[in-house]
């Protein structure tokens, strides 16, 4: 809104001046129309003679005679172009004005309509499915637009102020380079108008969410005949729709989805309702929180949420990325968002905003009714229980993935046996902890655990805490059995799955690390400043300055004597001096490195001692003057390098451990490329030191593996 409202005000302001300057370009017409008159109206010199007594004064100087009727016959029409120009410059505040008041009329309107949308949609899903559907159609077109109107405001503002320099006419240097600038905003402010339009246009039609990814398989009623028989009894107790697909698998929580489903590794597919139960919490769960569980995620087929989740992504796919359009088409090399989108993606944030608010909504009340359902077909007690177990287990579970995901090659092979004796081992962890977190879901939000204990009618009270937390009994293995014919066999090809994922994301970094560690040369390279410009231009200034004084030496210069000569001479020679001894220690401290970068360390010239690459706890490089100014923030256990006697200056904080050094650009390279080159020795330095710890690890590993045995 603000930015309109400017522009408005901007419009405003420009119209009562283009008025103004209007006016005062017909009366300096009408001046100049009278002199023009008057001066044709002189009567001719009786004998042919120049009437020298014609006056017309212009500019700052007097004209006389013939010159003054033709100096005002150009003033003339030089004011009638100038009228005519500020007559056309009329026309660009309205403009201004129209485009900035229509943009801030759509912002209020957006607003005005978002809030009364998600009003009704508190009140009904089906209405705000309705809202949000509505708003996916209108909002795109609408940023488009308020982007478009922004743009030719500030066009049209633009053209205004920049007009303003011809109609003064007297073009010069300093108002050329203001219709440059002028040229370019303009240029700026269309393209990005125009790459919003595109980028808008492009999304318009993709409101198509992306397949959920599972990292899972299949189970068949012949692979889970005691977990199907309890899908069919409590599907029948609660008149829920049975899924299409159960899937397991090691990661994430229990969830349902009615969407399209891509399964990993593999990337086979998955339609229609499906259910994914994750292997590790089912022998740390009693078969009563299983059941409620499961109970509570079927409720959400019977209440039409998976269909309503299914309604719902396409059109937030299909904001989201039209948000995303607006803001690449106005972000600057920097990562900034440019003004002219800002507005339009504000509006767009807000809306979404508001629409978030009331998905929320629905969300939390949908969770509390499928709570109810799964304590309808156990008990609220094995429902309140489900939930702190859940919250309890789930530390160790993603403890013992955690490690297999680091070190896969190492991992055992089957990770739910390895998570369960995780857990019997170090016990689970204490739930309280946990109230206040949210159970983990693929694609919806849930309450907080605190709050769906109390709608539960249960408190968090110690006896309920305590036995969330209780170790697995010892036949919690065997709890499998319960579900599935082959449970051990399962259980290895799901922990199969996970490793083979597992290394081959490690093989994708151990290749990136690779990839970065051979950025840098193997040789040093130095590093000199670009001293050489500075140098040739004193070198031919100071040259110049001589030549002069040799050649007022040589020739004669009338009215002035032997003595002036040689005054004029010595000072023009010994300033050219000066110029050329200044220009001979610039080139040569071009030819002397500022810095030389190895791989394992940067020498700044000046230090005692190289700053290795992996004691660099930060770094900045700012431009200062046309210097680099490089600061180096130095760890407390790495050495402190001191300043060598007469040599380079660098400035050495020890109290703050930073060290800062300046320096022209490098040769060939620009700020960004000195950046850039800084930044990959860096990185190369800290993938080396991964891969040799890796190496390290793998040989310890089979130096082990061959002392056992």
């Amino acid at each position: 809104m603000l930015l309109p409202l400017a522009l408005l005000g901007l419009g405003l302001w420009e119209q009562q001046r283009g008025a103004s300057d209007e006016e005062a370009m017909e009366l300096q017409r009408g001046q100049a129309a009278k002199a023009v008159a008057l001066l044709e109206a002189r009567p001719a010199q009786p004998d042919g003679r120049p009437d020298f007594g014609a006056r017309f004064r212009r500019n700052g100087h007097t004209y006389v005679g013939p010159l003054a009727l033709s100096e005002a016959r150009d003033a003339l029409d030089d004011a009638e172009s100038a009228l005519a120009l500020s007559r056309a410059r009329r026309y660009l505040p309205p403009v201004v004005a129209a485009c900035a008041g229509v943009a801030a009329g759509l912002s209020v309107l957006a607003l005005l309509a978002a809030t009364l949308l998600v009003r009704a949609g508190r009140r009904s899903r089906d209405a705000l499915v309705r809202g949000f559907s509505l708003v996916r159609r209108v909002l795109p077109p609408m940023m488009g637009t308020q982007v478009v109107l922004v743009a030719i405001g500030v066009v049209a503002a633009v053209a205004f102020e920049a007009s303003a320099i011809l109609e003064a006419g007297n073009l010069s240097s300093g108002g050329a380079k203001l219709l440059g600038i002028a040229a370019i905003a303009i240029g700026a402010s269309l393209w990005t108008a125009g790459k919003a339009v595109v980028q808008l246009r492009r999304t318009v039609g993709l409101f198509t969410p992306d397949p959920l990814s599972i990292m899972g398989r299949p189970v068949t009623r012949e692979e889970a005949p005691g977990l199907w028989r309890m899908l069919d009894e409590l599907a029948t107790r609660l008149g829920a729709l049975l899924p299409d697909n159960v899937v397991v698998g090691l990661t994430g929580g229990f969830f349902v989805s009615s969407g399209a489903k891509v399964l990993e590794p593999g990337g086979g597919t998955l339609a229609g309702r499906t259910l994914y139960l994750p292997l590790p919490f089912l022998p740390l769960l009693r078969e009563d929180e299983v059941a409620t569980i499961i109970g509570h995620e079927l409720a959400h087929f019977s209440g039409g949420d998976t269909e309503y989740s299914l309604r719902f992504l396409p059109i937030y796919a299909g904001v989201g990325r039209s948000l995303d359009a607006v803001a690449l088409a106005g972000m600057g090399g920097d990562g900034s968002i440019s003004p002219l989108t800002r507005p339009a993606l504000k509006l767009g944030v807000f809306v979404m905003d508001q629409f978030h608010h009331a998905v929320r909504h629905w969300s939390r009340l949908r969770e509390f009714a499928a709570d109810a359902a799964g304590a309808k077909v156990t008990s609220a007690d094995a429902a309140a229980r489900a939930l702190l177990r859940t919250a309890a287990a789930y530390p160790r579970v993603d403890e013992t993935l955690e490690r297999a995901f680091r070190a896969p090659d190492a991992a055992p092979a089957d990770l739910v046996a390895a998570a369960l004796h995780h857990a019997e081992e170090r016990g689970l962890v204490d739930p309280t902890g946990h109230l206040e977190e949210t159970q983990p879901h693929p694609t919806d939000t849930h309450p907080p655990t605190r709050q769906r204990l109390a709608a539960l009618g249960r408190e968090p009270g110690p006896e309920l805490l305590a036995e969330a937390a209780a170790a697995p009994p010892p036949e919690a293995i065997s709890r499998l059995a319960k579900y599935f014919a082959e449970p051990d066999s399962l259980c290895r090809a799901a922990s199969a799955d996970f490793l083979r994922a597992a290394r081959d994301n490690a093989r994708e970094a151990h290749q990136a690390l690779e990839a970065a560690a051979s950025e840098v040369a193997e040789e040093p390279v130095a590093l000199h400043e670009n001293t050489r410009g500075g140098a040739i231009f004193l070198f031919v200034f100071g040259g110049l300055l001589v030549a002069g004084a040799l050649t007022v030496l040589a020739v004669d210069v009338p009215g002035t004597d032997a003595s002036g000569k040689m005054i004029a001479a010595g000072a023009g020679g010994g300033l050219g001096l000066l110029f050329i001894g200044f220009g001979v220690p610039l080139l040569r401290r071009g030819d002397k490195p500022f810095a030389i970068l190895r791989q394992e360390s940067i020498h700044i010239s000046g230090l005692d001692r190289p700053i290795l690459w992996e004691h660099v706890a930060d770094l900045d490089i700012t431009l200062d003057g046309g210097r680099l100014v490089t600061r180096i923030l130095l760890p407390p256990e790495a050495p402190f390098p001191a300043r060598l006697p007469r040599g380079r200056r660098v400035k050495l904080d020890p109290k703050r451990r930073i060290l800062s050094f300046a320096a022209s650009p490098p040769r060939h390279l620009k700020v960004q490329g000195f950046a850039d080159l800084i930044g990959r020795y860096r990185q190369a330095d800290a993938a080396r030191r991964i891969l040799a710890a890796e190496a390290r690890a793998a040989s310890a590993s089979d130096a082990e593996n061959v002392t056992g045995a």
